[in-house]
C-alpha cells in the first residue's frame, strides 16, 4: 500500500497564523509608502529649485555681476535681478518677479525638461481649481509678493486641505518649505 503524505490541519493553521502575524505587522509600515513618495516629489523639487538658484548666482558671480535683467547665457532665457538671482523671462521695471507667470517661468528654467508639471493660479482660492482642471499637475504657481509659491497638488486639493509648498524668494534667492490651508 502506497501512504500518501500532505499538510495535517494543525499545520496549515499554523501557517495561516503565522502570514496573520506577519500581515499585521508588515501593513502598517506600507500603509505610508503614499505619504512618503509625495514628501519626497516636494523635498526633490525643492532640492532642484535650490540647486538651479544657486548655479544661477554662481554663473552671474562668474560673468563679473553683469546688469540686472540680464539673461546668461549658457542657462536660458531668465533673467537676473541686482543680486545674481533669476525673477524672470521679461523685464518688468522692478527686476523682481511680478506675476505667477514670472513664477511659472522661474520654475520652468530652472527645473528645465523632465520637472514635475505646473499650473498657475491668480490667488490661493484658485488653486484647487487650477489643479482639477489640468488633473496632470502636480504644482500650482502663485504670486504671493514679493514670492513665488508653489502649491504640491498632487496628494489632495479639497477645501480645507493642508498642502506643501515652496516658496521662492528672488530677492534673497531662496528656497523654503512650508504649508497652506485651501479655502
Amino acid at each position: 500500500m502506497k501512504s500518501q503524505s500532505g499538510f495535517t490541519i494543525i499545520e496549515l493553521v499554523v501557517v495561516i497564523i503565522l502570514l496573520g502575524i506577519l500581515a499585521a505587522t508588515a501593513l502598517p509600515r506600507f500603509m505610508n509608502v503614499d505619504d512618503q513618495a509625495h514628501d519626497s516629489v516636494v523635498s526633490g523639487v525643492m532640492g532642484s529649485l535650490q540647486t538651479g538658484v544657486s548655479l544661477y548666482h554662481a554663473q552671474w558671480v562668474a560673468e563679473g555681476r553683469p546688469d540686472p535683467d540680464t539673461a546668461l547665457v549658457p542657462f536660458g532665457s531668465l533673467l537676473v535681478n541686482e543680486d545674481g538671482y533669476p525673477y524672470g523671462t521679461a523685464v518688468n521695471g522692478t527686476s523682481d518677479v511680478s506675476t505667477s507667470t514670472d513664477c511659472l517661468a522661474v520654475y520652468s528654467g530652472l527645473l528645465q525638461a523632465g520637472h514635475p508639471s505646473i499650473a498657475t493660479a491668480a490667488d490661493l482660492a484658485g488653486v484647487a481649481s487650477a489643479a482639477g482642471s489640468d488633473p496632470r499637475s502636480d504644482f500650482v504657481a502663485v504670486f504671493d509678493a514679493p514670492n513665488c509659491v508653489y502649491h504640491y497638488t498632487s496628494a489632495t486639493v479639497r477645501s480645507g486641505a493642508v498642502i506643501p509648498t515652496l516658496v521662492y524668494s528672488s530677492t534673497a534667492g531662496s528656497v523654503a518649505r512650508g504649508t497652506a490651508t485651501l479655502p
